[in-house]
């Protein structure tokens, strides 16, 4: 795939993003989204839609980078499996809870 088989906005990611390569140069994701003129949740979609694409954009707690080695790529997969295990345990929660939970919770009879 080529830069100019994305749309604009997927581009300029890429082109902002190529700035960052290296851990060390990780950019916020609130200021990438500024500097592109989107909101947050927007930029976090378009990732996503990127790394179907086969873009490997990193992201740790200090931003979005692109790795240079190895040891950044894992830092960047372990951020995201992470992240997978906390989701997966809120939808278990959720899952599991019962629909009277805060009634049973706040009954301070029993």
């Amino acid at each position: 795939m080529k830069i100019t088989d994305l749309q604009k906005l997927d581009q300029n990611i890429i082109k902002f993003l190529s700035e960052h390569r290296g851990i060390e140069r990780a950019v916020k994701g609130k200021i990438l989204a500024q500097a592109l003129d989107i909101d947050f949740r927007t930029l976090q979609s378009r990732i996503e839609f990127l790394h179907k694409q086969g873009c490997g954009i990193g992201s740790i707690d200090n931003g979005y980078f692109i790795p240079t080695n190895e040891e950044e790529r894992r830092a960047g997969i372990m951020k995201k499996q992470r992240t997978g295990i906390a989701i997966n345990n809120a939808v278990n929660g959720y899952t599991l809870a019962e629909l009277d939970w805060i009634d049973k919770m706040l009954d301070q009879r029993g």
